[in-house]
């Protein structure tokens, strides 16, 4: 079969609003197994586990973190029985940041012998849940599936991963109106279960005004400087204008601002968007605010931050007249 003639068969059969296609969805379009073989062995097609497509174009193009929230849904789209989806899943399900965490799919069961839970590619997590702690989702495609609650879900992540990897978890959480209070309720209820310390620690360091993971990461790195710390989001008039900066010290006139997470998050800034934050910027400079801008690649060596961030705290400053 001709390359051009079987890049041509692939495009019509793929269900609409969907970048994948299970084994039978093709074959009714009309593409058996023969076509299949071919298609992946001419690297149309990538098999991301048994029964599950995607085309290599779409696949290409997607971010990363796009590409291990596909390769979830082909878990959903072929798993057998009714899989309780948790922690990192259930936190791509809910629509959560997500930064340096697992990209293996995670169940929660009650039972060692879930069929939903043997494969190479999922982590299962043996526990009873109670029913206030999961909740029904739905797909895009309208796809019903279970998974634990946004609150459960923190505390879950909170246990297993990583410090900041948590923080900027449920950070996010509580931004989508997470309640903080259910996730102390959770934790203070698992006293003796693995990871509850850590679970603690995180939920102590929340704070739902960070919108993005840059800014959840930043606050970090400052709360371990020894200088006082920042009001976040705080509403500054200049002119005739209300601007919100990431973080304010207002008796040092000092601001730190997080430019972007436009790498590792769908969190692109258009040159408008841009435009608007040097306008507010130059605004502000001229009441006598100053400025430290961090980037992602900043937060790899936080020594630097924090030389900057206190160098800027502790400088003497005029305040403008105006």
């Amino acid at each position: 079969m001709e390359q051009k003639s079987l890049e041509q068969r692939l495009r019509k059969p793929w269900p609409p609003l969907s970048q994948l296609a299970t084994t039978a969805q093709l074959a009714d379009a009309g593409l058996g197994e023969r076509v299949l073989a071919s298609a992946l062995k001419r690297g149309l097609i990538f098999r991301l586990r048994k029964g599950v497509y995607v085309q290599a174009a779409q696949w290409l193009r997607c971010k990363p973190w796009e590409q291990e929230k596909l390769r979830l849904f082909a878990h959903v789209l072929t798993v057998r029985g009714e899989p309780v989806y948790s922690f990192f899943s259930a936190a791509r399900l809910h629509g959560l940041f997500i930064w340096n965490c697992s990209a293996l799919v995670h169940v929660t069961t009650s039972s060692t012998n879930s069929s939903s839970s043997g494969a190479r590619d999922v982590n299962p997590h043996h526990e009873t849940l109670d029913a206030s702690e999961i909740e029904e989702l739905k797909l895009t495609n309208g796809m019903p599936l279970t998974a634990t609650t946004l609150e459960r879900t923190v505390v879950d992540c909170a246990r297993m991963g990583g410090f900041a990897e948590a923080v900027v978890i449920g950070d996010h959480a509580l931004y989508k109106d997470a309640r903080i209070e259910i996730m102390w309720s959770i934790v203070n209820a698992m006293p003796q279960r693995r990871g509850v310390r850590r679970a603690r620690r995180v939920l102590h360091a929340l704070d739902g005004k960070s919108e993005s993971p840059g800014e959840s990461r930043t606050r970090l790195s400052q709360a371990a400087m020894k200088i006082d710390q920042p009001e976040l989001q705080k509403e500054l008039i200049a002119g005739d204008r209300m601007y919100r900066p990431d973080f304010v010290w207002e008796e040092q006139m000092l601001i730190v601002e997080f430019d972007g997470d436009s790498k590792y998050f769908a969190c692109e800034r258009t040159d408008k968007i841009i435009l608007e934050e040097r306008k507010r910027e130059k605004r502000l400079m001229e009441m006598g605010w100053r400025f430290v801008r961090l980037e992602w690649k900043d937060l790899a060596n936080p020594e630097d931050v924090k030389r900057r961030v206190v160098a800027a705290y502790n400088a003497p400053f005029l305040v403008s007249a105006a």
